[in-house]
């Protein structure tokens, strides 16, 4: 029996861990993947469920980086090898990980499979099994090592004729699971298993089933099966969501389309598993998610108007423009006909466009501002439409409050500030704008005042400093004097004084930086 050196991948960044995983012919070097993470608290549990020899692990990470990992392993198994993957700014981080025992580091910029191989086996020696190995290339690839290559789109060669004694049926469906997130993947990876063990059992028709690797968060299971195909793989779904409800085990099983070759097996993940699960977002009450079924569904929705929704913000009909923008939303529940980024870009363009037409027209929608970049984040990680439906209401009703609330919000001064907006280049003055609106100075200054958190000059100061800034980070030819005539000071020097004192540096200092 072969006994193979296990190495577990981990890596935030699922590129790297493919082109890792498919930068070396592992097994005939005498390795073998046994599973990939994107952070250290994912690693931790693949640690006690496969007991790798050799953990490959990334640095910086989220929710747990490569340093506390590396403590932890070290703590728990010392005789476990830890290798480091760092980049070049690293080196700090890399030296600490060696104080808890890690056994070498290689520079991800700088990666080959040669560089790697070598370090790899110069790991393995330090473990007692494989001190005396010879790591000659004479292993033969495993029906996994191959499945894995397929999968991932990679050619491999293999002998049809020994991989049809595992996988004898004429036909074949992939099988994915989400997995519940409350239960660890130790528990739903054995769960997993003892169930379809038990549902094929108990089957008169035959079946072979075979885990395949881990990816994009799925546990998948390639079927194997007879006639009868898509009939089968659907009442075993079936019975793998009853067994779940009877073990308390949330699940969400989806089925591929059936395939005859597993030179299909790249093409069948891609173009039918992954778009159908990204579909479950759209679909948060489904638990059963079938290609065929899907497809006869997919009915194309009514489009958002784009149009009508920018006329609406530009013409301050905030009402009719939020209501459309939440009616659409709310519409997409069930919806199959719309790719999930898609959908969340334009919701993120949205949400920019309702803050950027708020401060055009003078609305206090600072707060909102501010906190735009976190809405973004949690649309962007939202596993489901009834998520980012109550973010978007949430999101609507502090707009609606920068609308109803704030004092800047009355017409008479959002006139006046869109025509200092428009003007500001010319030589306004305070006695020439209170002219122009039929003011009197003296009441336009105290007008002024009341209804914006900024005076007549203050304002009318920092967006012309404003606009110099960009013309001083775009136009590098244009010379400061003629900046400053673009945005309104006749006098170079004063023009000066004043950029210092609303941005702390002069405007030759700004445009260095």
């Amino acid at each position: 029996m072969t006994i193979y050196c296990k190495v577990l991948i981990v890596d935030d960044e699922m590129l790297v861990r493919q082109g890792i995983r498919h930068l070396l012919d592992w097994e005939s070097e005498g390795f073998q993947i046994v599973g990939e993470a994107s952070n250290g608290k994912e690693a931790l549990e693949m640690v006690h469920l496969y007991q790798p020899n050799i953990v490959l692990t990334d640095i910086v990470m989220p929710v747990m980086d490569g340093e506390e990992l590396t403590r932890i392993v070290k703590g728990m198994y010392p005789e476990m090898e830890i290798v480091v993957l760092s980049s070049f700014g690293e080196f700090e981080y890399v030296r600490s990980t060696f104080q808890s025992g890690v056994a070498d580091y290689m520079l991800k910029p700088k990666l080959d499979a040669v560089s790697m191989l070598a370090v790899l086996k110069k790991t393995a020696e330090r473990i007692p099994a494989f001190q005396h190995s010879e790591w000659k290339s004479e292993k033969k690839q495993s029906v996994d090592y191959i499945l894995d290559k397929l999968i991932s789109g990679y050619s491999v060669d293999y002998d049809k004729n020994e991989l049809s004694a595992i996988v004898p049926y004429s036909s074949f469906v992939l099988l994915s699971v989400v997995q519940d997130k409350s239960v660890s993947l130790t528990r739903n990876e054995e769960w997993l298993e003892a169930a379809l063990k038990a549902i094929i059992q108990n089957r008169d028709r035959p079946v072979a089933t075979r885990r395949l690797s881990h990816q994009d968060g799925y546990i998948r299971y390639l079927l194997n099966l007879d006639n009868s195909a898509q009939e089968d793989a659907v009442q075993i779904a079936q019975q793998l969501l009853e067994a779940g409800d009877k073990g308390h085990m949330s699940i969400v099983v989806a089925l591929s389309h059936v395939f005859e070759q597993l030179s299909e097996l790249h093409d069948i993940y891609t173009n039918d598993m992954l778009k159908v699960l990204d579909h479950r977002f759209f679909l948060p009450d489904r638990r059963l998610l079938i290609v065929n079924e899907l497809e006869k569904q997919a009915e194309k929705g009514a489009p958002f108007d784009m149009e009508a929704f920018t006329a609406e913000l530009n013409h301050q009909e905030f009402d009719l423009a939020f209501g459309r923008l939440s009616t659409y939303t709310h519409s997409m529940n069930g919806r199959l006909d719309t790719d999930m980024f898609e959908f969340k870009s334009f919701l993120d363009h949205s949400l920019f466009n309702i803050i950027v037409t708020l401060k055009h027209f003078h609305y206090e929608a600072s707060s909102l501002d501010e906190g735009k970049y976190e809405y973004f984040r949690a649309i962007h990680e939202a596993e489901h439409i009834g998520e980012v439906i109550l973010l978007l209401e949430k999101f609507l009703n502090e707009a609606v409050s920068c609308v109803s609330d704030n004092r800047t919000g009355s017409p008479g001064i959002q006139k006046i500030l869109l025509y200092m907006d428009k003007h500001f280049s010319q030589p306004l003055t305070l006695t020439e704008v209170a002219k122009h609106f039929h003011f009197n100075p003296s009441y336009l200054s105290n007008y002024f005042t009341v209804h914006n958190k900024e005076g007549f000059n203050e304002y009318l100061n920092r967006i012309r400093i404003d606009k110099a800034c960009t013309l001083l980070r775009e136009n590098p030819n244009l010379s400061i004097s003629e900046i400053s005539n673009l945005v309104g000071y006749s006098d170079h020097s004063y023009f000066t004084k004043v950029f210092r004192k609303l941005m702390g540096i002069s405007p030759s200092h700004y445009r260095k930086k």
